[in-house]
């Protein structure tokens, strides 16, 4: 079974043992939260809250964050969502042109080989005048 390594992080000017992760990963998130931290100890009053409010507040801090993050990933998720089908009807657009451009090709090849047919015709009946 694998062991997992034990972490050492300053979160507040306390230190914490964590493990779970990466220790990079685990450095990262302890960083992030120690920053939030140190944010909203500028704030104006924060220190005189209980420690209980200032939890709260931290976790409504980040879950805002969290919230809006979501809201920007659907709106880059559903503006994915509509090039992709943009997209898929200029593709539409694009066969439908070469299908079109096909049968404008294949009608003026018929009308050059029944140009070349009525040619020999008219030779035909020129050539056929000539010996008579």
């Amino acid at each position: 079974m694998e062991e997992r390594s034990e972490l050492s992080v300053v979160i507040d000017g306390k230190v914490y043992r964590l493990s779970g992760g990466s220790d990079i990963y685990l450095q990262k998130l302890a960083s992030y939260v120690d920053g939030k931290i140190r944010e909203l100890k500028k704030q104006p009053g924060y220190n005189k809250l209980s420690t209980e409010y200032r939890d709260i507040l931290l976790a409504l801090n980040i879950t805002e964050e969290l919230f809006k993050l979501r809201d920007e990933i659907e709106v880059f998720n559903q503006d994915g969502r509509d090039r992709a089908q943009e997209l898929y009807e200029l593709k539409q657009r694009i066969v439908d042109k070469d299908m079109r451009l096909d049968a404008a090709n294949k009608l003026v090849a018929d009308y050059k080989a029944k140009v070349n047919e009525l040619q020999k015709q008219i030779i035909g009946l020129e050539t056929n005048n000539e010996f008579h």
